[in-house]
């Protein structure tokens, strides 16, 4: 336990001497966050959120919809390549 705590404790005043000597790559690690943070808020407070319509499910005529004439289509034409295939 007293070695772990010494290995810890030169880890600290290792990094302790890399703020020392290189203090301004040390303000840069710190400003950088907080710079990134900034922008993100100031782009929060001038597009704020907007809540969606959500769907409605009840409403919705699936016959009528465009997605089964897309299905429809499709599987004519896997139909059509199917048969083409069997006649070879």
């Amino acid at each position: 336990m007293a070695s772990q705590f010494h290995q810890l404790r030169i880890l600290v005043w290792k990094n302790w001497l890399g703020v020392k000597r290189q203090p301004l790559w040390t303000l840069v690690l710190i400003l950088w966050p907080v710079i990134i943070f900034i922008i993100l808020a100031i782009t929060r407070t001038k597009f704020p959120p907007t809540a969606k319509p959500t769907w409605d499910f009840s409403t919705y005529n699936s016959c009528d919809g465009w997605m089964l004439q897309i299905f429809f289509s499709l599987s004519e034409e896997i139909d059509s390549r199917y048969r083409v295939m069997v006649a070879q």
